[in-house]
């Protein structure tokens, strides 16, 4: 079994939630997502996802808490996402790194195409949040 260990940020903006529509040829392409990436070996979550968050999105973030790890198995691959609560510190949301970009009511990600572990993640914030 292969692990992929990625931080991804929880931004609240009124009441909505920040996402990411993946580009094209990225694997689960166009699918959303909460924003982040990789954690590389040197960071801690908190670096991988203040770093991943100014790449994907321009945005400097500042971490507040972490909500919790969650996973997702598929053809041999597990990917655990450290989902942290974020604050913004400076800049606007750009899609930087990733094909669109928007905040959108938890509620209403019922009706969009998310990853498989951005299901979980949704489904966890509508319900235990």
């Amino acid at each position: 079994m292969k692990y992929l260990n990625v931080a991804a940020a929880l931004i609240i903006n009124n009441d909505k939630v920040l996402l990411c529509q993946r580009e094209e040829d990225d694997d689960f392409g166009l699918m959303w997502e909460f924003p982040g990436g990789m954690i590389e070996a040197a960071e801690t979550p908190e670096e991988a996802v203040k770093r991943e968050i100014k790449e994907e999105t321009g945005l400097n973030i500042i971490p507040q808490r972490m909500i919790g790890i969650f996973s997702d198995t598929k053809d041999g691959l597990t990917i655990k996402v450290h989902l942290f609560e974020c604050k913004i510190r400076s800049g606007e949301p750009l899609a930087v790194e990733c094909q669109d970009i928007k905040f959108v009511k938890i509620e209403s990600t019922d009706n969009m195409d998310l990853a498989p572990v951005d299901k979980k993640i949704a489904f966890y914030l509508k319900n235990s949040y």
